[in-house]
């Protein structure tokens, strides 16, 4: 099979002939039709992931959707979105993979490849963060901070899927910002731009868009954490899932104690398998009614080395799909 292959931690992988997986009890040789590129791909082929640096040459690749050409319990030529510690085993950036049984869900009918591979990830974890972390009740207020990455449009789209009454989008970038759909179509009520001279003036930005809120979505933290804490009411729930804007922030405890604010965090690595299964089928339901969605950059697996960059420079503003 072609696969993109790693040789060098750091580097792109290149496009080579690989050999193929070998079927193994308990496990299901799938072909892939449509990889997502994620940030966790480029971080663990850098050897930078909490784990461990992995093993070279390496196929990266988290996650994909495809076809079950062999299985002890899956119905070969069925749809099914997959996901595996990519770079750690045989990733998804490849004509083929083998995966548990258990890793492959069902893919709605309606729902495009590209689509059941784009919402994965990020959608289990938007999902997870805000129904069981934030315990998000209809009628409340929800601000997404970092808003126009994947994580932040999916979070966006589901918290009004969810009954939030007010949704608020912040981001870095106002083109991106304005290119999030309107509230009428699962967006949200108000966008606010951040201030990349001054990330206090987040305070006054969501007190004039109609703040506080019950909930924080946040993929950013670093310097703009301590703001959208700031902007939470009485029994407020902020969950971290990222940290693009920096690592480490400042927070006053006094906040967080006088607010009786709740500040927790989520790795999808974390997500229980059962409650990601059911978190994705939920995101089926809500794709296959054209209630769901993120834009996509469509790549050739020719292509992944290009793929593979737009990722590594930063936040590509849609999801990267490779398609072998």
């Amino acid at each position: 099979m072609r696969a993109a292959v790693v040789h060098q931690h750091g580097l792109a992988p290149e496009l080579v002939e690989h050999p193929d997986p070998v079927p193994a009890p308990g496990r299901s040789l799938i072909r892939i039709t449509a990889a997502a590129v994620n940030p966790i791909d480029v971080t663990i082929s850098a050897g930078k992931h909490p784990l461990g640096r992995p093993a070279l040459p390496h196929v990266p690749g988290i996650e994909g959707a495809g076809v079950v050409v062999e299985s002890e319990t899956l119905t070969p030529g069925a749809r099914v979105r997959v996901q595996v510690p990519g770079g750690f085993v045989g990733g998804t950036l490849a004509e083929l993979v083998l995966v548990p049984d258990a890793a492959c869900l069902p893919v709605a009918d309606g729902v495009e490849d590209d689509q059941a591979a784009a919402l994965g990830a990020v959608g289990i974890s938007a999902l997870v963060a805000l129904e069981d972390l934030a315990a998000l009740r209809a009628g409340e207020s929800v601000l997404v901070l970092g808003a126009t990455g994947a994580l932040g449009r999916v979070s966006v789209q589901l918290a009004r899927a969810l009954g939030a009454q007010t949704v608020l989008a912040v981001g870095r970038t106002a083109e991106r910002l304005a290119s999030l759909p309107p509230a009428a179509d699962g967006g949200p009520d108000a966008t606010i731009l951040l201030d990349a001279t001054d990330p206090q003036d987040l305070r006054r930005r969501l007190a004039e868009a109609g703040g506080p809120v019950d909930v924080v979505i946040d993929s950013l933290w670093g310097p703009y954490a301590m703001p959208a804490l700031s902007g939470l009411a009485f029994r407020g729930r902020y969950v971290n899932l990222g940290q693009s804007a920096g690592a480490e922030a400042a927070v006053d405890s006094g906040l967080l104690r006088h607010q009786w604010i709740s500040l927790t965090g989520l790795s999808g690595a974390a997500i229980p398998p059962d409650r990601a299964r059911a978190a994705f089928a939920y995101l089926m339901k809500l794709a296959a009614s054209g209630r769901l969605s993120l834009p996509t950059h469509v790549h050739k697996l020719d292509d992944v080395a290009r793929a593979w960059q737009a990722q590594a420079v930063g936040s590509p503003g849609a999801k990267l799909i490779v398609r072998p």
